[in-house]
């Protein structure tokens, strides 16, 4: 396997292990900022927003806690305000789609045996007790569960620029011959660079730059069908990267389904915040400790030499 591959998986190994315990705190009083007001609103106001979105996209940082807890809390809201959406969720790939259906069937009210049939715990994600609460909300509410990411399989492909990775029926369906403007593909690049520590070859660019575009295709396109097919609204559970509003799922959604009213709100850690960034609400929340994962993936990366 080419090293930049290795290196990537490498990468989204550490990343999902390096949090360590948050203090305690109280999410709940962190202030949320309106963006493009350059406001502070109320979460009962936010809410009372996302209750009129077709579709609201939940950012987080993957590894911290309190994130989870209140994306949770706005499907709780969403629920209150009669408009119990369906839940699909980055960190379930779409070939999981039948274990999720199947766990739901055998066990409907034990959210745990989804955590087992779908083998969370071989993922690479963080631990199953921070999704816990997005998962039991849905449970709760009876929520259609919705696995919307990529299979490992076709990701790595087309990271690996196999020609033959997608069909043209199928990037279409994923919007990934869509126009990236000169300043847009400059910005996802840099995003893709940062994320990896500066550690990826340029000559891999090419491919991982496709590989973000079919993620969010995929989980704009999850969205889209399952928006149409149940007629309800939809949460979609994803990265902060994904949730961007200029080269994110929002922009794949305003060409493939430009009549659905979308909301991007991104959690984020004070730490590492940024207010200003390209989403329509920034929830501020506590950071978490985390070791430096880009001087781990160094040290990896340098002893594979």
């Amino acid at each position: 396997m080419p090293r930049a591959v290795i290196l990537l998986f490498a990468l989204l190994a550490l990343l999902s292990a390096c949090a360590t315990s948050a203090p305690p705190s109280s999410p709940g009083s962190s202030p949320i900022h309106a963006v493009q007001e350059a406001r502070r609103v109320s979460e009962e106001a936010l809410l009372q927003d996302l209750a009129t979105a077709d579709l609201v996209l939940l950012g987080e940082q993957h590894d911290n806690p309190h994130h989870h807890r209140l994306q949770a809390r706005v499907i709780d809201g969403l629920v209150a305000r009669d408009r119990a959406p369906a839940v699909v969720m980055e960190m379930l790939n779409e070939d999981l789609q039948a274990a999720v259906d199947k766990a739901r069937a055998e066990q409907p009210e034990n959210v745990d045996h989804l955590a087992a049939m779908v083998d969370w715990e071989a993922s690479g994600w963080p631990a199953w007790s921070m999704y816990r609460p997005i998962l039991a909300a849905a449970y709760r509410h009876d929520l259609p569960i919705i696995a919307g990411n990529l299979s490992r399989g076709v990701a790595r492909a087309i990271a690996m620029q196999d020609e033959n990775a997608l069909s043209k029926v199928r990037r279409r369906e994923l919007g990934i011959d869509r126009v990236l403007s000169a300043a847009d593909r400059a910005e996802l690049e840099q995003i893709i660079r940062d994320s990896h520590c500066n550690l990826l070859p340029e000559h891999h660019m090419g491919g991982m730059v496709t590989a973000q575009q079919a993620r969010d295709g995929a989980l704009a396109r999850a969205a889209i069908d399952a928006a149409r097919e149940l007629d309800r609204p939809i949460v979609v559970v994803t990265g902060n990267g994904h949730a961007r509003t200029d080269v994110g799922i929002p922009r794949v959604l305003a060409v493939l389904a430009p009549e659905l009213r979308v909301i991007s709100l991104s959690f984020q850690g004070r730490q590492h915040a940024e207010p200003n960034a390209p989403y329509d609400y920034v929830w501020l929340t506590p950071s978490v400790a985390r070791d430096d994962p880009c001087a781990a993936l160094r040290e990896r990366f340098q002893g594979s030499e």
